[in-house]
């Protein structure tokens, strides 16, 4: 995992190094992890994730700072390799925990559905003085050819 970060560290810092005639200013950087929960079945502990984690943001978000973006896939109800489970749970959680933005795509509780194809819960969390301040929302969405239609519960144009 060191060597992993290390990667990432040489290619976030040298972001704006070569300069030179006609080169672009860039902005903060982003960086994008499709989807960290891969390591896990790789045989990296999840410990070891989160901490790969905490320091790409140490460096992106405080020194650089710019912004994270990190996917994991959790499927609470497999039943096959508990331990796998376990660990996925407490990257999500630990992630979670980091995070200030966190979107939790899942399928209808209710079971499939032609109209509606899963919900988004969306948590913001921001610290305000001596507390934290945490904001949630959930949305109910549906998939189309070029996009997505995104509406509150119960209010999709299928129930009315």
């Amino acid at each position: 995992m060191k060597s992993l970060y290390e990667f990432v560290r040489s290619a976030v810092s040298s972001n704006g190094e070569e300069g030179g005639d006609g080169s672009e200013e860039w902005g903060p950087p982003v960086l994008l992890v499709d989807d960290l929960s891969v390591l896990l079945s790789l045989g990296v502990s999840a410990g070891a994730v989160l901490d790969f984690s905490h320091y790409c943001r140490a460096i992106v978000c405080s020194q650089l700072q710019g912004n994270v973006v990190m996917l994991v896939r959790c499927d609470g109800e497999g039943e096959e390799d508990e331990g796998d489970d376990e660990g996925s749970e407490r990257l999500m959680k630990g992630l979670t925990h980091q995070c200030s933005l966190t979107l939790h795509v899942q399928g209808l509780p209710t079971g499939y559905c032609r109209d509606i194809h899963g919900q988004v819960e969306v948590c913001w969390r921001r610290r305000q003085g001596d507390g934290q301040y945490t904001q949630k929302k959930l949305f109910q969405y549906k998939v189309h050819d070029k996009g997505a239609s995104f509406f509150a519960p119960g209010t999709s144009s299928a129930v009315l």
